[in-house]
């Protein structure tokens, strides 16, 4: 006698994200090559300034080396952060949705506290808080949500 069980809902296998997350995805690694261009032009910019005072005033050594390699590892690190975290919510990461959600949050956060305190709205504010606001609506579309939790949508 065969006992019958209900069917399972069968859903159909995606193998890519959708397109809320690739543009989330894109507009990440374009940061992070930002943030990766900034530090090498910071690092090229302080030793051709480094070169020039060593040969100025005949010193091998100067207070500033140590901070300017703190400031170019800080913007490299957070470069490589934003690329890593655009791949993982592509691949359907759900923790990296929820950062990235998270920091989106605290991006108009901060946007509304300059607000708040400056008195100022401009169009760079505007654009300021549309960018987040714009990124947490395609990381929580159906789709996205479906993506990360389900690996489909």
């Amino acid at each position: 006698m065969a006992y019958a069980y209900p069917q399972q809902p069968v859903y159909a296998m995606r193998t890519t994200a959708p397109v809320s997350l690739h543009v989330v995805a894109i507009f990440q690694y374009l940061g992070g090559l930002v943030m990766l261009a900034i530090a090498a032009l910071f690092g090229l910019a302080a030793s051709d300034m480094m070169a020039q005072w060593d040969t100025q005033f005949g010193t091998r050594t100067s207070a500033a080396t140590p901070l300017i390699a703190v400031v170019v590892g800080v913007f490299a690190t957070v470069g490589l952060i934003a690329i890593v975290l655009g791949r993982k919510v592509q691949r359907g990461r759900n923790w990296a949705r929820v950062l990235l959600t998270l920091l989106n949050v605290l991006s108009l956060v901060s946007v509304a506290w300059q607000v708040y305190s400056t008195s100022l709205f401009t169009v760079a504010t505007i654009v300021s808080a549309a960018v987040p606001v714009l990124f947490l609506i395609l990381l929580n579309t159906r789709a996205a949500r479906s993506w990360c939790r389900y690996g489909t949508y």
